[in-house]
């Protein structure tokens, strides 16, 4: 078989390929790529189990998710992987793309290889956008709602594109089908698109190593076959392994079915959305728009072309004072927007009031002066004697407090 296999595919440059040395000082680091590929085929699987019992309809969802977490076998895990999974894998990307900024990683001949990984992080934060409104619960359609809202403020094309994404002029059904079908069909196809192609780049470059590494440095390194794929398969472990942790021991929340009608939710997004959540406080009115568009797309554009902007020597990040000042400025700012956004107080439902016995008096005394009003009649003492058969005409029934309430009502106004 090995004969006949090697006789038809390059087997034998596909593994002197594997065991090409890398750089010297590799570290852990240089696995967050392949976990974030493992976190990304495991979302794959557990929403391929999740499809086969969802319904993408308002009637139908909300009731789907909560079977799959309360009656399929091993539904409530596996929903547990796919949820805490999202949250895993924004972390991962965002501590990927931290590291090859680090590293400077991104400058030449890499730049492409930086572009699609930014690309990736899009394409990774359209899946949580998409996904968390499939439950069809309260915080999924009301956090959609404002995401919409968002899109609907950029300019020239704002309301076409809000319009596109809710299926018309409010959000029901055609929306969760299409974020459904974004969610399942769309988006993993476009995001393994470009893992094929980011993982090409990786390959045909070669790993960039530290910066600190000589030219020779760079074909020193142990093979990345079997001594790195062996260290990847060891965190794709140990991450698989937190993650089943979580998932048996913190359940997923579910909050009731979506309400449109329910204008006192307070709708808060995911965590990983939280920092924008937070940056819309402090643009209101006319300044809106800088908050929901300006900052967000400034900030994107100005990552894609950071290889161009940065044409420094690679160096370590302290080497590097203006990438330095940057980069953390950006980190301190979207942590601490997050803090922020999920320290706020949520917006408290107003109560009514329980009617003391002194409102109750005064809400008959009400009703009695409107009664009086209304029907233009003055009522006698002997006419609130006789409120009792009245009652049977009017399909009431009065109690003796009411009947006493309304004599002293009538005395006092006398």
């Amino acid at each position: 078989m090995r004969q006949f296999l090697s006789e038809r595919l390059p087997l034998t440059e596909f593994s002197e390929h594997l065991r090409k040395p890398l750089p010297k000082h590799i570290n852990l680091l240089f696995s967050l790529g392949s976990l974030a590929m493992f976190l990304l085929l495991l979302q794959a699987a557990t929403g391929a189990f999740l499809a086969l019992y969802y319904s993408p309809s308002p009637e139908h969802a909300h009731n789907a998710v909560t079977y799959i977490s309360e009656e399929v076998p091993f539904g409530a895990f596996v929903r547990g992987l796919h949820h805490w999974g999202a949250s895993a894998m924004v972390i991962i990307v965002f501590l990927h793309l931290l590291r090859v900024v680090l590293y400077g990683s991104y400058k030449a001949p890499r730049e492409l290889t930086w572009i699609f990984g930014v690309l990736l992080l899009l394409v990774v934060l359209g899946f949580g956008f998409t996904g968390y409104l499939l439950p069809w619960d309260e915080k999924a359609y009301w956090a959609t709602v404002v995401g919409v809202e968002i899109a609907s403020t950029a300019p020239v094309l704002g309301d076409f594109v809000a319009k596109v994404m809710r299926g018309g002029t409010e959000i029901g059904a055609v929306t969760l089908s299409r974020f459904y079908a974004l969610h399942t069909i769309w988006l993993p196809w476009l995001a393994f698109g470009l893992v094929g192609v980011h993982l090409f780049f990786v390959r045909y470059y070669g790993s960039s190593g530290t910066p600190q590494n000589t030219p020779e440095d760079m074909k020193m390194g142990k093979p990345f076959y079997p001594h790195q794929v062996f260290e990847d398969v060891v965190g794709m472990f140990i991450l698989f392994v937190v993650l089943a942790c979580v998932a048996l021991f913190v359940p997923v929340p579910l909050e009731d079915v979506a309400d449109p009608t329910n204008a006192d939710y307070d709708p808060r997004p995911e965590w990983y959305f939280l920092f924008l959540f937070q940056l819309l406080k402090y643009f209101q009115g006319p300044l809106e728009i800088i908050g929901t568009f300006v900052i967000p797309t400034v900030g994107m554009v100005l990552l894609l072309l950071l290889p161009f902007l940065d044409r420094s020597e690679r160096a370590v990040l302290w080497k590097r004072p203006i990438a330095l000042t940057v980069t953390s400025v950006s980190v301190a700012a979207i942590v601490g927007l997050t803090i922020l956004g999920a320290s706020s107080p949520k917006l408290e439902t107003q109560e009514a009031p329980q009617p003391t016995a002194e409102t109750e008096n005064t809400l008959l005394t009400e009703a009695v002066e409107e009664a009086e009003e209304v029907f233009d009649f003055q009522l006698t003492e002997e006419e609130i004697e006789g409120t009792e058969g009245g009652a049977e005409v009017f399909d009431f029934q009065l109690t003796e407090e009411e009947i006493e309430g309304a004599r002293e009502v009538k005395q006092e106004s006398q």
